[in-house]
């Protein structure tokens, strides 16, 4: 059997005695290239100066590392190199030291003895340190019938989204389900949803509320009705009892515990993960009750020299399924691996904070955030099992905390803070829509300060109009937990000339490559200390554009460049790149307001909002709104019978607009098809009543009817209308025409 050893590096090949000041290499496998497996290794050559270890990392996938977290972000482009957290050329550069990656290679067993460890390919390797970072499978619920059926997935590999991808394909317009609502569900949802394939996709949830191990029961009902007025379908309180299957096992509905049944094709299940162990249970590594390597503060196991780090791991009979504390244990583990004559970390209580944007809505917990309902972890100044109150004789003894909640039913808006009994320390918190304050407030709950301001000066949130700003935060403060990167990070790299662009500052320091939720903050940073440094700061519109928004549009105009691959071709920093979420809308307006071109042409229509792309206004429940053109307010007998039946065959609301125009509301987004071919086939066409265009032109009757009138203004307000509809703006604009001084049309109030 092969052993794949060799000679250590820098040994002489012809077997002579080494140098007398050659130290010996120890030889570090690391089980596992995930995002903590390439972190642990990045921040190990980095610490590493004396070049005391090689390197070999053993991953199971065909793919070298990439962000999990950002794995929604796949459907964007289709490209897994865009998801890589390095690039390829990365793991080949390492000229200094010994330093290899398998891929598609699996772990098969372990010798503890002999330290070595088996492969699927019949390797055998050496080991002098092995760290398993073996990660979590995603947990089927193989107790229900029909969870093997065909249409059933889960969310969490490049493989899984590949296979969904085929899938929803082959099934355009049907009904897909997630089964799950926590923070992977609410992902996966939205992946489904990002298909554009599937007809409805619902969201299914055991409990009263989204998130139920993030939020409280307020912040949750209110993230559930956001995601809900985004078309999302939420169930809530609904176990799954039976997958049905047709003849050929394929998915064709659910059975709930209650005996609701609903129809459906795909199944895509996010209930939890499962911690990969396996090859410890084989050679006695002592693992939790709930699965994961047993670690100690150091991060080993209960086996000398075999470390764990990751979802793999657990730490006082937790497991991780968040990115953060696996990070935290890559800090630990590398510091202490790379400094043996320093004191050496621990790991301790992992901080939990988490700051995501969901389907749209940005939702954060922080600190100690249910220290209300299970007793405060920590009180400042005092150990757990001291704190008043808790572990008492009387279990209606409530908690010595104190919540501050503060609620904005218009603008969606939910906050609560929780601070001791005296209000002078923060312990922890929750927001829902406004979470400019995350990072601040998260980092006073770290270093227990006591209040310097009463807690009611902190309901109301950052005061700096919407943008975010560092400058009132320390060097320490941590703003990006997905990589451990506090703001000092960032300013030393930009100010001692490591970086000087923003894609350096992520290169570098990791910042903003996890879930990209600090981005704003980051960017802040960046601009803040170039400025200071007398350093010009760029104000290109995005990665992909080297400009502004007003230098593109000059640049389009001049050079008629009249598609989203000429642009990219042009002027975009990589020709063939797809955009993201900031060029590709400011593209399609430019493209709109020069040249107008058919918003369902080939190649326009992939760049246009929601709204653009289906001719109709999404309302604040999903459903949609469907709004034909009625130049100047004119309409015949037949095209009132036409609306009138498409309203009542697909049960739309409607309701006489101050544009004098009939709005139908209601709409199913699989039904916008059908509805526009019925009002196409009679004549009309869609009012642009969502568009950054011309509206309508309202109108009296003039002359036509009105004994008062001295100008025909129904035919100048057809006639308007009919030759400025459909040329698209930089902003809607809307008109009128009165036939006299009266004003009735009340033109003298449009734009």
């Amino acid at each position: 059997m092969p052993v794949l050893d060799g000679l250590r590096y820098g040994e002489p090949v012809d077997g002579s005695p080494s140098p007398a000041n050659y130290v010996q290499r120890q030889k570090i496998v690391i089980v596992g290239l995930g995002m903590v497996a390439i972190s642990l290794i990045e921040k190990i050559i980095k610490q590493d100066t004396e070049q005391k270890y090689d390197i070999l990392v053993i991953g199971e996938e065909a793919h070298v590392a990439y962000n999990r977290v950002g794995l929604s972000t796949f459907f964007e482009h289709r490209k897994i190199e865009d998801l890589y957290l390095n690039p390829t050329e990365w793991y080949d550069s390492f000229k200094e030291r010994a330093f290899d990656h398998h891929l598609n290679t699996r772990v098969t067993s372990i010798n503890a003895t002999d330290k070595t460890v088996q492969t699927s390919t019949g390797v055998t390797i050496n080991y002098d340190i092995l760290v398993l970072a073996t990660g979590s499978d995603a947990t089927l619920p193989t107790h229900t019938p029909g969870h093997d059926a065909k249409g059933v997935f889960v969310y969490r590999t490049i493989s899984d989204l590949e296979r969904l991808i085929d899938f929803a394909a082959q099934h355009k317009g049907e009904t897909a389900v997630t089964v799950g609502g926590g923070l992977l569900g609410l992902e996966a949802a939205k992946a489904m949803t990002d298909l554009e394939d599937f007809g409805n996709v619902k969201l299914i949830d055991r409990n009263k509320w989204v998130l139920a191990r993030q939020l409280d029961g307020d912040a949750g009902t209110l993230v559930t009705r956001k995601i809900q007025e985004l078309g999302l379908d939420v169930l809530h309180q609904k176990r799954v009892k039976i997958v049905h299957t047709d003849d050929g096992n394929n998915v064709i509905g659910i059975t709930f515990e209650d005996g609701e049944r609903i129809e459906c094709c795909c199944i895509c299940f996010a209930i939890g993960v499962q911690p990969r162990d396996e090859l410890g249970r084989d050679i006695g590594i002592q693992c939790g009750e709930r699965g994961g390597f047993v670690i100690d503060e150091s991060l080993q196991t209960s086996i000398p020299n075999i470390y764990a780090v990751g979802e793999c791991a657990s730490w006082e009979n937790q497991t991780f399924g968040i990115i953060a504390p696996g990070i935290e244990m890559a800090d630990v583990l590398a510091f202490n691996l790379t400094n043996p004559d320093k004191q050496p970390r621990s790991f301790t209580r992992p901080d939990l904070s988490t700051k995501l944007k969901l389907l749209g809505v940005d939702v954060a917990s922080f600190g100690d955030f249910f220290a209300d309902r299970d007793g405060p972890k920590f009180l400042p100044g005092a150990r757990p099992s001291t704190v008043p109150g808790l572990g008492g004789d009387n279990p209606r003894d409530e908690p010595p905390v104190k919540a501050l909640t503060y609620k904005d039913p218009f603008s969606g808006v939910y906050k609560k803070y929780l601070f001791t009994m005296d209000g002078k320390f923060l312990l922890g918190g929750m927001m829902i829509g406004d979470t400019k304050d995350y990072l601040k407030l998260n980092q006073m709950v770290k270093l227990q300060k006591e209040l310097e301001v009463p807690p009611s000066q902190f309901i109301l949130g950052a005061q700096n109009g919407g943008e975010e700003n560092a400058d009132d935060l320390d060097d320490s403060t941590q703003i990006c937990s997905c990589h451990n990167v506090t703001k000092g990070d960032v300013v030393e790299n930009v100010k001692n000339g490591t970086c000087t662009t923003i894609a350096q500052v992520k290169s570098c320091t990791k910042a903003g490559t996890g879930c990209g939720g600090c981005m704003p903050l980051v960017q802040s940073i960046f601009n803040k200390t170039m400025l200071d440094m007398g350093q010009e700061v760029s104000n290109n519109l995005c990665s992909h554009i080297p400009y502004s928004r007003a230098d593109l549009y000059n640049v389009v105009a001049i050079k008629q460049l009249k598609s989203f691959v000429d642009i990219m071709k042009t002027v975009g920093n990589k020709p063939d790149s797809l955009g993201c979420e900031l060029c590709k809308p400011a593209i399609a307006s430019i493209l709109s307001s020069l040249f107008n071109p058919h918003i369902m042409d080939k190649g326009v229509n992939d760049l246009q909002e929601t709204n653009d792309k289906f001719l109709a206004n999404i309302q604040r429940n999903g459903t949609f709104s469907v709004v034909p053109r009625i130049p100047g307010g004119e309409i015949t007998a037949d095209k009132l019978i036409a609306i009138g039946s498409v309203a009542k065959k697909y049960g739309l609301y409607c309701k006489i607009t101050g544009a004098q125009r009939i709005d139908m509301f209601g709409a199913k987004k699989q039904d916008l098809l059908n509805i526009w071919t019925e009002l196409v086939d009679a004549g009309m066409e869609s009012g642009h009543a969502y568009a950054k265009a011309l509206r309508a032109i309202k109108s009296c009757v003039g002359t036509t009817w009105c004994r008062f009138g001295v100008g025909d203004s129904v035919g100048m307000a057809i006639r308007l209308e009919e030759r400025y509809k459909s040329i698209r703006a930089p902003h809607k604009f809307k008109g009128a025409v009165s036939g006299c001084v009266r004003e009735c049309a009340e033109a003298q109030n449009k734009e």
